[in-house]
């Protein structure tokens, strides 16, 4: 479906429930004729200046009163899409916030559709086409360096590179375009190792961003960590300490857990993702098999496996990896000993040591002896310390990974066909093929399918 543009929209702004305050939010061309139509105050609507907030009273059109309110006004272009906007402040009460929205439908609005305020802001040049996208990962993130990331992308920053890189790849074009007019009378304009030289130099740049993403979208989705091991190993204990609450039912009968827990915790602005798992052992019925099962399912999408062993056991994390599916290239194993309290001898401070190039730590759920050094220990066994970092742009969107992916193959076709001795004219359009798909990254050249999926995930309101 495509949203109009010319009608005006509106849509309930905050979340679903009860609150102090909630915002119905009207944006389009005839936002504040509908705004007066059902509001009553000292100063018309039509009348007020952009960045003004007015009281007064939201009524139906011509009807009864509806609530004391706060009607906010802004004027296009100064607004979040552009457009005439208004935001009118109620009581957040459910049934009073719908009666202002089923009175701004009643003077002439439209229901918005999911993320089409944002869409607006996007067709109306205010935002390209990965700030809209930041908007969402801003709303969801989780974690204070995935709402940095956001931010940073939201700020405009991916935007402008991918700008500049592609105003230096139009130039290297038209550069090529002019030599091909000249190369009849024996004037070369660029020299094919200048050619070389700068294809090869935005490659290297498109290379450096595309290495982030991996990173980038830990720093988004968070690390999925399984913690697996042999029953009464500690790893519900050890789940409960991790969450410092009692999330996971723990007993000293083997095989408690038979199903998964998933719960989330943020590390140093990084969120991972716990799983309690089912013991793994040859299974006793029908029921702990089928958790066993989950479990494996769960560890072949797992980015680190946390292995929980007990301290006073012989060593047994070869073992249990051994009866786990093939880890893949990116995954990493942590291990945890457990129940380090039973120990005769245990050093004063806790610490992580590599062992066969594996991290184990020593850990009591008890006592909280090694807890917060186990959970550094996962952060940084996958690096993520620098990602999201103010120095370092983090590509966390696959579509944006996609685009750039593509603009590499385009520019080693490019160095291919320019080593074969190839006419410029081939290799400029190799460059050109680059320079589109880096335009899909801010929208600058994209499909009606391209945005109806990426707003079909906003919130309505937004």
């Amino acid at each position: 479906m495509v949203p109009r543009l010319d009608d005006t929209i509106v849509a309930i702004a905050t979340p679903a429930g009860e609150g102090a305050l909630a915002i119905v939010r009207l944006s389009g061309t005839l936002s504040l004729q509908i705004a007066e139509r059902m509001f009553v105050g000292r100063t018309p609507i039509t009348a007020a200046h952009g960045f003004t907030i007015h009281h007064g009273r939201a009524r139906f059109p011509g009807g009864d009163e509806i609530d004391e309110v706060l009607a906010s006004v802004f004027r296009a272009p100064q607004s979040f899409t552009g457009e005439d906007s208004v935001e009118f402040s109620c009581h957040g009460g459910m049934l009073v916030t719908h009666l202002v929205l089923d009175a701004a439908l009643a003077a002439g609005a439209r229901q918005a559709e999911p993320g089409e305020f944002t869409r607006r802001a996007f067709l109306n040049g205010r935002l390209d086409l990965s700030q809209a996208e930041a908007v969402a990962d801003l709303i969801a993130a989780r974690t204070d360096r995935a709402l940095r990331a956001s931010l940073d992308q939201l700020s405009g920053r991916l935007g402008t590179r991918i700008k500049a890189l592609k105003a230096d790849l139009l130039d290297l074009c038209a550069s090529l375009e002019i030599d091909l007019d000249f190369s009849e009378a024996g004037i070369d304009i660029i020299a094919p190792e200048e050619v070389a030289r700068r294809i090869t130099g935005a490659r290297t740049l498109l290379d450096e961003a595309a290495a982030t993403f991996s990173g980038g979208r830990l720093l988004r989705e968070g690390l999925s960590v399984p913690i697996v091991g042999k029953p009464n190993a500690g790893k519900s204990s050890l789940f409960n300490a991790l969450l410092r609450e009692s999330r996971a039912i723990v007993t000293h009968v083997p095989g408690t857990t038979r199903d998964f827990l998933e719960e989330s915790i943020s590390v140093s602005g990084i969120l991972l993702r716990l799983v309690d798992t089912a013991g793994i052992r040859t299974p006793g019925d029908i029921v702990e098999a089928e958790g066993i099962s989950r479990t494996m399912d769960i560890v072949s999408k797992a980015d680190i496996v946390l292995v929980a062993e007990e301290s006073t056991t012989s060593d047994c994390t070869r073992e249990i990896l051994e009866s786990l599916p093939p880890l893949g290239k990116f995954q990493r194993v942590v291990v945890a000993r457990t129940k380090a309290d039973l120990k005769v001898e245990l050093p004063e401070e806790p610490c992580s040591a590599r062992v066969g190039g594996v991290i184990v730590v020593e850990v009591s759920a008890l006592t909280g002896y090694g807890v917060r050094q186990l959970e550094q220990a996962l952060v940084e066994e996958v690096g993520l310390e620098q990602v999201g970092s103010d120095s370092t742009l983090a590509i966390t969107n696959r579509r944006h990974w996609d685009a750039i992916r593509k603009g590499i193959g385009s520019l080693d076709t490019a160095l291919t066909s320019l080593k074969a001795g190839a006419t410029h004219e081939f290799v400029a359009f190799d460059v050109r093929e680059c320079v589109a798909s880096l335009s899909g990254i801010t929208g600058e050249v994209t499909t009606e399918d391209v945005l109806n999926h990426i707003f079909a995930r906003f919130c309505v309101g937004k």
